[in-house]
């Protein structure tokens, strides 16, 4: 955020000199028209011509005049585009200056769940997004006069973004009649602090644009509980406390203290489905993070990497998901004489650098996901980059208890009691074998009986039996897959 308070000087009125001349036109041209005869045609046709002129003179009188005005007693702040704040501050007059809207930008919203369940079996249209074009504003807040201008120049980029949604797109200039910038600042504040309420029930992850230049707001997810993602608690609760040691104020000051590096990193693993992404986004949402979501094979070099770093803040989570697609172990590449790179331009030691290197920034939790942990160069989990492994495997029967109570909780079946609900969940746990499932495959069984518990522990049994079958099936077909005939 960059302001400018402007102040008077000699410079100022320099104005003056082509504000007299656009007032002395006028003047002359009022003149000439006192002298004509309105009823006479030749007249009215004197006077239609030169009315542009006098349009055009007027137009510039505001202009020296607004900015000779801007100059003497107009502080204000400039809001770059792109910006998490300019979205703030658009956000904020939308809602709170309701106002008649004449003009608007629409355009399909993509990537948004459509209502209609059976979306996925016929083509379906997408919702029109209206949003408010304007480019000036005038509000009274807190006992002052505000002015926001917004500029259209580079609306044009904005809309190529086809994930643009009309705020953040274009530079803010917020302007306050005074000599101070304070009141301007002090409405920014605002601003934030009231997209911050309304986002505090929600995670905002970010990601590169298509140009790979910034970091844009991808989506806003609503907060997950911990307790919906299922793993052993008492790695959970090691996990939830290592993460809120680290983000205690008084742990940075630790840190500093000692000369350690402050910074956090995890390595999540386990097989597809266990849980690891839902995982990442339930531990931003606990400790009221925002995600930023790095995809390394699409970094171009690690010029592009270290820059992606610089700028993400300080106190957020990196979530580096499937890790093991893109660099295999060093010692299997030394045998070829090649180092490890795979097929993108980014290599592992641009990695490492950002991660811990001289150019690394402070403050940040780093989160890895892998299916295949065993796949990973020593050199990237090693202490100092990955402080704590975390191990999300399949479902064991407790487990099981707590997602069938998650599943029909009381307010969602009002005709049972907990203790009726307790009873249908352990029946349910010992019909699933442990370390047999993983959620995501159990959370598909319950997809089909959401309507009623019963029903759920009535078609369990056979469910798992089937499944288990299925799931021989598929181990041994991927044996039979690896032996030469």
């Amino acid at each position: 955020m960059a302001y400018t308070l402007h102040a008077g000087g000699a410079a100022a009125f320099s104005s003056l000199d082509p504000l007299s001349h656009g007032v002395s036109v006028i003047k002359d041209v009022f003149h000439r028209w006192s002298e004509l005869d309105i009823t006479q045609v030749g007249s009215l046709v004197a006077i239609a011509g030169t009315t542009p002129a006098v349009w055009r003179c007027l137009r510039r009188i505001w202009r020296e005049s607004y900015a000779w005005i801007r100059q003497l007693f107009v502080a204000s702040v400039t809001v770059p585009a792109g910006d998490p704040l300019n979205r703030s501050v658009v956000r904020w007059i939308e809602a709170n200056r309701p106002r008649h809207y004449q003009s608007f930008t629409g355009r399909i919203e993509v990537g948004r769940a459509s209502s209609d369940p059976a979306a996925g079996l016929k083509k379906t249209r997408n919702p029109v997004r209206y949003c408010p074009h304007w480019d000036t504003r005038w509000l009274w807040y807190s006992g002052s006069l505000f002015i926001v201008h917004r500029a259209f120049e580079n609306f044009g980029a904005s809309l190529a973004d086809p994930t643009y949604d009309g705020a953040g797109g274009e530079e803010l200039v917020v302007s306050s009649f005074g000599w101070s910038a304070e009141p301007v600042k002090r409405f920014i504040e605002a601003c934030r602090e009231y997209t911050d309420l309304q986002t505090q029930f929600f995670v905002i992850i970010y990601s590169r644009d298509r140009y790979g230049m910034s970091w844009k707001p991808k989506a806003r997810k609503p907060i997950r509980r911990m307790d919906t993602v299922h793993f052993d608690r008492r790695l959970k609760s090691e996990l939830l406390s290592d993460i809120r040691n680290f983000l205690d104020p008084r742990s940075q000051a630790r840190y500093q203290s000692r000369s350690m590096p402050y910074r956090r990193g995890y390595l999540l693993y386990g097989p597809p489905g266990t849980g690891k992404s839902s995982l990442s986004v339930a531990i931003a949402g606990e400790f009221g993070l925002d995600l930023y979501e790095v995809k390394i094979p699409s970094v171009a070099t690690d010029a592009d990497l270290e820059q992606m770093f610089l700028e993400i803040p300080p106190r957020c989570l990196v979530l580096l998901e499937d890790i093991d697609a893109v660099w295999t172990d060093r010692a299997r590449s030394d045998k070829s004489g090649q180092e490890g790179t795979g097929s993108q331009n980014c290599t592992l030691s641009g990695l490492l650098n950002v991660l811990d290197g001289v150019g690394s920034q402070e403050g940040r939790i780093v989160i890895m996901t892998t299916n295949r942990p065993d796949h990973l160069d020593s050199a990237l989990i090693r202490p100092g980059r990955v402080d704590m492994q975390i191990l999300l495997g399949n479902i064991s029967k407790a487990s099981a208890e707590e997602m069938f109570m998650r599943m029909f909780s009381p307010d969602l079946t009002p005709d049972l009691n907990v203790e009726e609900l307790r009873q249908l969940a352990v029946r349910f746990g010992s019909s699933i074998p442990d370390n047999v499932f993983t959620p995501s495959h159990l959370q598909g069984f319950f997809q089909l009986h959401l309507d009623s518990p019963q029903d759920a522990i009535a078609n369990i049994d056979a469910w798992v039996d089937r499944e288990v079958v299925r799931k021989q099936d598929r181990e041994f077909e991927v044996i039979l897959g690896g032996v030469n005939i």
